[in-house]
């Protein structure tokens, strides 16, 4: 009787460690062998900046990216060309509203192709290479983290943050893969997806934007983003899936047709 006592005792006195925090290398390992295991392991884990490390590997991956699309003459100027023709038919709609006159519509246009010269190009995407990668991230999880709040999820604005940012190793490939193929095939938005069965001329610009966000590795990106995002708010996986995917589906279309599609150059 004295003997189990005192090993309930002791067993009191001596309680079992807390599991390890899982690393950054098995987390992003994590992400492409079992997303729903780890990002468990990433809500569970006493660190919380697991998102800042792949952020900025998508960073320096976007600048070397960007490198190597300005260092290539035929992109430069399919980018020129397209800028040019976006701009010339928003300031010839403005012109038909009787926003401006023609004469003020030429002289932005003129005061523009300044700005357009290959260095010019390469200033503004590198510098969207850090700028606008940070803002999309962190507008991206707001976006998300209110969502999850909408369903009555448990995720905390970091909570969400880490699910992309760990996610987003799979953007940095993506970079990768995508720019290759721009400069081997010579045409810009071009990617392992539908845009290889089409031609932009027989299409229409908009309709190949549209088509060239449904790049197979941005599908993979989403559903592993829809998974993290379960695991860290205790949501189901369908709920958080079908949310990211139609917030990324509205995205495509405002940026393709809509109001934005001049801001991403579609």
């Amino acid at each position: 009787m004295e003997e189990n006592t005192e090993q309930s005792a002791a067993a009191i006195q001596s309680p079992e460690p807390p599991p390890e925090n899982i690393t950054l290398g098995d987390a992003l390992a994590g992400v492409f062998a079992e997303p729903g295991e780890t990002f468990t392991s990433v809500k569970q884990s006493t660190k919380k900046n697991y998102w800042v490390i792949p952020i900025l590997i998508v960073m320096v991956v976007s600048i070397l990216s960007t490198l190597l699309v300005m260092g290539d003459e035929e992109l430069v100027s399919e980018i020129q060309t397209k800028q040019k023709k976006a701009m010339e038919e928003r300031l010839d709609n403005a012109v038909k509203e009787g926003k401006m006159s023609r004469e003020q519509a030429d002289e932005q246009i003129e005061q523009a192709q300044k700005f357009m010269s290959g260095s010019m190009m390469m200033i503004f995407g590198l510098i969207f290479s850090v700028v606008g990668v940070l803002v999309f991230f962190f507008l991206k999880g707001l976006i998300y983290w209110g969502g999850v709040k909408i369903f009555k999820g448990a995720a905390s604005y970091i909570d969400v943050l880490n699910v992309l940012g760990l996610s987003a190793i799979i953007t940095a490939i993506q970079l990768v893969i995508d720019s290759v193929m721009a400069i081997l095939m010579g045409k810009l938005l071009v990617n392992i997806g539908p845009v290889l069965l089409v031609n932009q001329d027989s299409v229409g610009m908009a309709m190949y934007a549209f088509l060239a966000n449904f790049d197979l590795i941005n599908i993979w990106y989403l559903i592993v983003v829809g998974i993290g995002l379960a695991k860290v708010s205790a949501l189901s996986s369908a709920k958080t899936i079908s949310m990211v995917f139609v917030l990324w589906l509205i995205w495509v279309v405002l940026t393709s047709f809509g109001p934005l599609k001049f801001f991403v150059g579609g």
